[in-house]
């Protein structure tokens, strides 16, 4: 596959050397799988709920590379993504798509009444998927084999969703987790903030802050055992939105949403 060389800057800050990529447009969210990160862009304007059909997600290698800048195209304003087997689920405004990632065919397609801000996807099971609905404040189920949805749990501002062992982990203005078990919902943090993605290392919460619309933004942590929060020491981001955690590299891939580009920076 062809490799498409943009502007790649190394930075050197409090972390060992990072990478910062010139993605162009308004990446959203990014999910790595091995050696490639998908990256998805609601196109060339911040238009996060117009159905212009200007949105793509890229490939891009653990190199800061791009791969393939138009892997997936002609999707509105593709933000949240999962991964179930070989097909990529994308949040697409008001519709959930499935794509087969060998023949970049879409092969899942759910559409969700009166809704228009899906956002961010977290995978349940291999037959369920977690939405959540920014505009309704609500997390909705979606039962991928018979392609149907239902509303699950309201979450005020809902945004970035993670389920783990039994547990969803989800921002909206607030860091709450929902117990299915006895579905008791806990508030963990008494921050407030414009809150966007969510992941989880260990026993460590990462959850990104807009803060305001402008190069404010930061990461805050939140440890699940010793209830200690900081930030981690990273310059302010315009839009770090829905980020990924790679275990393996042990880096954080942050979209600068309102820059054009994407950060990757070691944990260590």
């Amino acid at each position: 596959m062809r490799k498409i060389l943009l502007s790649i800057a190394l930075v050197t800050t409090a972390f060992a050397t990072q990478i910062e990529v010139d993605v162009t447009g308004h990446p959203e969210s990014v999910l790595v799988n091995g050696k490639i990160a998908y990256v998805s862009n609601v196109g060339n304007e911040l238009k996060p709920t117009e159905k212009d059909g200007d949105g793509y997600i890229s490939l891009i290698n653990q190199k800061g590379e791009v791969v393939d800048k138009n892997f997936l195209t002609g999707l509105n304003a593709p933000k949240g993504m999962a991964l179930i087997g070989g097909t990529l689920y994308v949040a697409d405004v008001d519709t959930v798509r499935g794509y087969n990632l060998k023949t970049k065919k879409e092969i899942f397609s759910l559409v969700f009444e009166g809704v228009n801000f899906l956002n961010d996807i977290t995978v349940q099971n291999e037959n369920t998927l977690l939405i959540s609905s920014t505009d309704k404040g609500k997390i909705f189920e979606i039962n991928v084999k018979n392609k149907s949805y239902k509303a699950f749990r309201a979450l005020p501002d809902a945004n970035g969703l993670l389920y783990s062992n039994g547990i969803i982990y989800g921002v909206g203005h607030k860091l709450v987790t929902i117990n299915l078990k006895n579905h008791k919902t806990t508030e963990l943090s008494k921050k407030e903030g414009i809150f966007d993605g969510i992941q989880k290392s260990g026993d460590t919460l990462y959850f990104s802050d807009w803060v305001r619309m402008e190069k404010a933004g930061v990461i805050h942590t939140y440890n699940l055992k010793t209830k200690k929060e900081h930030d981690l020491p990273l310059e302010t981001i315009a839009g770090p939105a829905d980020f990924w955690i790679d275990s393996k590299t042990n880096t954080i891939w942050i979209p600068k949403m309102m820059e054009g580009k994407l950060l990757i920076s070691s944990l260590k």
